[in-house]
């Protein structure tokens, strides 16, 4: 495993000066172009953000406050219609309040953190990082993370065929090479039968079918 390479003085007062005016991307691409013409160590765009966050100033970086649902999805690492199921329940609902503009649905950071607030399960099972990248608040982020560490309803999945488990659908599918919704729509819908892998998948709760 790689150390990570402390922080200079002067790499440290350059990121921070460049918080007050720039929206977060053009922050990164300025920051990673000044790293590469002075020698400093490359910074991946996480580490950027970790970094401006532990001195305090992310409050002050012009983030994107407004999501789409596709984005929220890609922050989080999950597929796009998981979001836009949560947007189908009457209580995730109200607390995100969407805009809506020319067909797409549009959620602020805010609301993304009222949600982790008042309905932290929704966001259960995504790992804190990926939490952060979305509500860019790392306190709440790491307890969302540590108090659900499953996705809700997210059960473990265990092929018919040979008897293989995985720990959730994501990660069936991750090793499979197929889409999560592949597994999850073939449970729902055809017995758990996906005609691309010739295999037969069940969900298991307790370690019994729900």
């Amino acid at each position: 495993m790689s150390k990570t390479i402390p922080w200079s003085d002067l790499e440290t007062q350059y990121l921070e000066g460049l918080a007050d005016d720039l929206p977060f991307q053009v922050l990164v691409r300025s920051y990673q172009s000044k790293a590469s013409h002075m020698g400093w160590p490359k910074r991946t765009e996480r580490a950027i953000r970790e970094r401006i966050y532990r001195v305090g100033r992310l409050s002050r970086v012009k983030t994107g406050e407004l999501t789409t649902t596709g984005g929220a999805a890609e922050l989080l690492g999950c597929p796009s219609c998981r979001v836009e199921a949560w947007l189908r329940k009457d209580r995730v609902l109200r607390v995100l309040e969407p805009i809506k503009r020319k067909g797409i649905n549009y959620i602020s950071r805010n609301s993304w953190r009222r949600l982790a607030r008042e309905l932290p399960e929704v966001l259960g099972g995504y790992p804190a990082d990926r939490l952060f990248d979305l509500l860019e608040d790392r306190d709440l982020a790491n307890a969302v993370a540590r108090r659900f560490p499953r996705q809700r309803g997210d059960y473990r999945i265990r092929c018919v065929e040979n008897g293989r488990t995985w720990r959730s659908c994501l990660a069936a599918s991750s090793e499979l090479h197929v889409s999560q919704q592949t597994i999850s729509l073939a449970i729902n819908t055809r017995g758990g039968w996906v005609p691309s892998l010739g295999l037969t998948f069940q969900a298991l709760r307790n370690g019994t079918p729900p």
